[in-house]
Order: structure tokens, then sequence, then C-alpha cells
């Protein structure tokens, strides 16, 4: 029992896969933009009129000798590129890709335009802002840096926050970031600007029994996963081995609610819809989960056969993405619960599984990181 346990845990597959869930971006069918007097025209996609999605390109990945070597990915404002950043090494590969280098991608073609090499190194860990254009990279020093995706300038830099960690959310008007410290459980509020702490709690998830053949191990509380709701960016969602769910206070750091979950193994993704009234949570149950902003059950979605890795919605809320570990990208109507397509299912070492997912803002395109590092993107929508 120990063992089926920790194999399933988030503690492991936060080392194995590195990647967290990526913030939207904007493209259209071909991928190219609309304008609509000046603004781009977003979330298109209604489960009313799905057609079948298509698989328009396969991208190489950044290497060919590292697992899951995309660590991050996102599409460009202008829809016309997607943006992903690679693994990082000491040596380039055949291939030549260097370390934290960034890759832009002709959408429309499937093709390399540009790249951005050297952003940061082997120990990092990083993630695109909600900005769409912003890079987050936590380094080895402790420090966080972000850098401008289009011209490859460093905006800034916070000095030593303590701790290395993948739970990093920068605000969509990229003014405040969210870190969180995965064992002490400390949440911090940075103001960008000022490089200060505007606030800080502890998330005081509980710690875990598990219990064995012959005896009882303690796993103690540890913080798993964060995310932010995108409507006010005033909400925090936190959870932990414990497979509790807390909402938070961002303005005051007081905890809104507390709601155990009946995931038999812990949460491994956690997102909002984009109105902030729905919560969702994959598990390593193999079920994905969405709740009330009250903590009520709405749907259970079943059908994957593996930990559930990334979840992503469709910036309109029309459409769920979900990936699991060994598998299977699913579409879902999460108003009704209902499977909309299945979008790869191959085993998971032949290059399957999608670890990580992101749609345009219009829902029309769907992004996914494979296992074998490749990048697949679909039209989902027409």
């Amino acid at each position: 029992m120990i063992g089926q346990i920790f194999k399933r845990s988030p503690l492991l597959f936060t080392g194995l896969v590195g990647l967290m869930a990526i913030a939207t971006a904007s493209c259209t069918a071909i991928p190219t933009a609309r304008e609509n007097g000046g603004q781009s025209t977003v979330a298109t996609v209604m489960v009313a009129d799905w057609q079948e999605a298509q698989l328009l390109h396969t991208l190489p990945g950044h290497s060919n000798s590292r697992l899951i070597d995309v660590r991050s990915m996102t599409i460009s404002a202008d829809g016309s590129s997607l943006i992903s950043v690679g693994m990082s090494g000491s040596e380039p590969n055949e291939e030549g890709s260097y370390d934290g280098e960034v890759r832009i991608w002709n959408l429309e073609l499937g093709e390399l335009t540009s790249t951005i090499p050297g952003l940061f190194d082997e120990m990092s860990v990083v993630t695109v802002g909600a900005d769409r254009q912003t890079l987050v990279v936590g380094d080895r020093s402790y420090n966080i840096q972000l850098w401008n995706l289009e011209t490859g300038d460093k905006l800034q830099t916070l000095p030593n926050i303590g701790y290395l960690t993948e739970l990093l959310i920068l605000s969509q008007d990229g003014k405040t970031l969210i870190t969180a410290n995965p064992d002490d459980q400390t949440v911090q509020v940075w103001d960008v600007e000022s490089q200060q702490v505007k606030r800080s709690f502890n998330a005081a998830h509980e710690a875990i029994v598990i219990e064995g053949s012959d005896r009882s191990v303690e796993v103690p509380g540890r913080l798993s996963r964060i995310a932010l709701s995108d409507d006010d960016g005033k909400t925090l969602a936190t959870t932990g081995l414990d497979k509790i769910i807390k909402l938070w206070n961002l303005e005051t750091g007081e905890l809104i609610l507390t709601f155990p979950t009946d995931h038999e193994y812990p949460i491994h993704a956690l997102t909002f819809s984009p109105d902030g009234e729905t919560l969702v949570s994959g598990s390593s149950d193999n079920t994905v989960k969405l709740w009330s902003q009250e903590g009520e059950l709405l749907h259970t979605l079943t059908g994957h056969s593996a930990t559930v890795l990334s979840l992503q919605y469709s910036p309109n809320g029309e459409v769920l993405a979900t990936s699991d570990l060994d598998s299977t990208v699913k579409l879902w109507n999460p108003t009704t619960g209902e499977l909309i397509q299945t979008l790869a299912e191959e085993p998971v070492r032949e290059g399957g599984t999608s670890t990580s997912l992101t749609f345009s803002p219009n829902g029309e395109i769907l992004a996914g990181v494979n296992y074998d590092g490749t990048i697949k993107v679909w039209q989902v929508s027409h």
C-alpha cells in the first residue's frame, strides 16, 4: 500500500515533470489574429457548435536526449506564434538547444522562426505569466527573475526568496507574483515593482498517515498545488497531500473556506474556471472533479487511466481540456460533465502523453507538450 501511494504521489511527479499549467494566449483558426475595432476576437469556441478536432502540427522538442524537455509554453498575443521554453543543460545538443532556450514557432506553418538562448540555468523552474509574454524563472540561488519573451530582456529580479519552488503565479497585470514554499507551506504575495512581500500566510495543510502491512508512516504536511482565480485575481486555492482544498483572500490573507475532497489520492492539478465560479481538481486517482466556490461537488469526470497532470479551460469556459500521465487528452463540457472528444490515446513511452496544455483565447487552438518532448497543436473548433 505504501509503495502504491508514493508511486501516485504528486511529490514524485513534481520532480519528474517539472511543469505547471501555463497561461492561455491568443490565436485564431489558421492561426492569424482577427481584429474588431483594434481588439482581438476571443472565446469563440462553443460546445453547441463543436466539430471534430484536427491535428495541425507536431513541433519537435528542444532536445532529443531528455524526457519532457519543454518546460513551459504559451501563444503570442497576436496569435501568430507559439512560444516554448526548453530544458537547460551544460552543452548544446545536436539540434542546437542551449541552456534555457526560448523558441518561437510560426503556428500557421509549423516552423521555427527564431530563438532566445540562455535565459536560465539547469536547476531553474519556469512558467509563463498570465500576460502571455513574461517568463518567470526561479533559479538555484533562490532568486525570481522576470524576462520579456518578446525581447529577451530581463525585467526584474526578486533576490533570494529563500527556497526553490515550482509554485509560482504571475498575475494578469504583471504587478503581483505569488510564490509558495511546498515544505513549510508559506505563501507569499509580492509586489513586483517594489520587490517587497505585501502579504504572507501559512496554508497549513495536514500531515497524512499511510497505512502499511507492517507499520504506519506519517508524511508531513506539504503544499502541492496553488491556483489563482483570473476573474478578480483575489482568490487563491491551495491543496496538499491531505487532499483538502482551501480558498484564501489574497488581499487580507484570510481563509475563506476549507473543504475536504473525496479524491482517493492527492491532487496533482488545480485550476479555476475563467469566471472564477468553479474550481477543478485533477488527482492521482485518475479523476477530475469540479467544485463550486462553496465547496459543493458539481461533477466527477471519469475516463482517464492514470494521474491527471494538466487542466485547461477554454477562455470562455465552454470547454475543459484534461491530460493524464499515461496517454490521454480529453475535452469535456464542464457544464454537463459530458465528454466531447478524446484527442490522444497512445502508450506513454511512445510519446503520446500531453503533460501540459494551453488554449488560445478564442478557444480554437489547443497545444499540448508530449512526453517525447514534442508539441502537438490541434484545431479544436472552427
